[in-house]
């Protein structure tokens, strides 16, 4: 009667890989990168700039195990010694002696028999820790890394100022990109990496401008009543500064941007939402509000939208005077929606054509275009009559 098979990157199938560890005892080319490799009770821990060579290793092993018969890419080694094709980025802490690499998972039971360096202590993951000798952060000009109380503290030089930006604001950020499709498109790693979330975080702070109080954009409330914060933009982000200190960054798009309107509308007094309810954090839906026993549902990304286009008009009417808040931004919106009126779709098909956008109905006030659906959701919000960055003119 034949045994169960073993499965694929399982406990006894990880323990075949054992005498390719072994056999890096033995090897006398492998000699000058031992310093870069350790056996820790989980497994062999691989310095990053060894990977290839491992993987090279190992290809030549098999070779030479199966006397030629089996043969493997590169690729395939990788994904069978690491088990899968992202690992996870890890560091080991010796004293000073710090090496950032990733783990290739082996059930050892007792590290010091294989003649190699080894490790006893405990790796700790990039996704959860940052080091101020991280090669990927030293590699960064302008950028020094102090320990403080808080933990970890970035500062980065400017031609202006230098700014200084606190772990808790990275990690902030680091949880940011879990929601954001448009960091996650740049920077494939950003989620599982706080040594990328703070790379990026020196470039948007390099590249940042203070915005005086005078630039028509959302902002939070408190800053925008605070005498001694300002504000700096750098693309699609808001980096908040206070004595040269940046206590928050709000991404003002996708997810991001509809989660920061709701928390600010949810501290907003109630005399100026009139009589919207909003609905719980995980809902699409951010509120529904009575109007002429009417009502009316608003979808978050209806709303973001608004207050994303509203800062970009031209028409004094419309117009903000400068910073304005989620409050005042929703006052806006509720206004204009009250004041439109159903439009026919072959009336400004064209416009929604031109933003690929289809709904049940359609109300229009001015310019702006409110995309309905069947059940009287407010689901999209179009400005037809402003132009957005890179987009042509349209007509009608």
């Amino acid at each position: 009667m034949v045994g169960p098979v073993a499965k694929e990157n399982s406990p006894d199938e990880r323990v075949s890989l054992l005498p390719f560890l072994e056999s890096l005892k033995g090897n006398k080319g492998f000699e000058p990168h031992r310093p870069f490799i350790r056996v820790t009770p989980k497994g062999l821990f691989v310095a990053e700039k060894l990977v290839n060579e491992v993987l090279q290793c190992y290809q030549a092993w098999i070779a030479a195990a199966s006397n030629g018969v089996a043969q493997k890419s590169l690729e395939k080694c990788r994904q069978r010694l690491f088990d899968g094709e992202e690992p996870e980025r890890q560091y080991l802490i010796e004293g000073k002696n710090v090496l950032t690499g990733f783990l290739i998972p082996l059930p050892i039971k007792i590290p010091q028999q294989y003649g190699v360096p080894f490790y006893l202590g405990s790796l700790l993951p990039t996704s959860n820790y940052l080091h101020p000798a991280d090669p990927l952060l030293l590699a960064i000009k302008g950028l020094e890394l102090k320990h403080e109380k808080g933990g970890v503290e970035a500062h980065v030089a400017r031609r202006d100022k230098s700014l200084i930006i606190p772990e808790l604001i990275i990690r902030n950020f680091a949880q940011q990109a879990k929601h954001s499709r448009y960091l996650q498109r740049l920077y494939p790693d950003i989620t599982h990496s706080l040594s990328t979330s703070l790379r990026v975080l020196v470039g948007l702070a390099r590249r940042s401008r203070t915005l005086p109080k005078g630039y028509p954009i959302v902002v939070p409330a408190d800053v925008h009543k605070s005498r001694s914060r300002s504000v700096r933009m750098s693309g699609k982000f808001l980096l908040i500064e206070e004595k040269g200190r940046v206590i928050r960054i709000l991404e003002l798009n996708g997810r991001n941007l509809s989660g920061f309107l709701r928390d600010e509308l949810k501290a907003t007094p109630k005399q100026h939402l009139g009589s919207l309810r909003l609905t719980p954090k995980d809902r699409d839906l951010l509120g529904f509000y009575e109007s002429g026993r009417i009502r009316t549902s608003i979808h978050a990304r209806a709303f973001a939208e608004f207050s994303d286009n509203i800062r970009r008009t031209r028409d004094p009417r419309e117009r903000f005077a400068g910073w304005f808040s989620a409050g005042e931004c929703f006052e806006r919106f509720a206004s204009f929606f009250q004041l439109s009126q159903p439009i026919e779709k072959r009336k400004i098909e064209g416009v929604l054509n031109s933003f690929g956008i289809t709904g049940h109905s359609y109300r229009m006030h001015g310019g702006w275009i409110f995309v309905m659906s069947r059940d009287g959701v407010v689901l999209r919000t179009v400005a037809k009559h402003i132009r957005l960055p890179g987009q042509r003119r349209q007509k009608g």
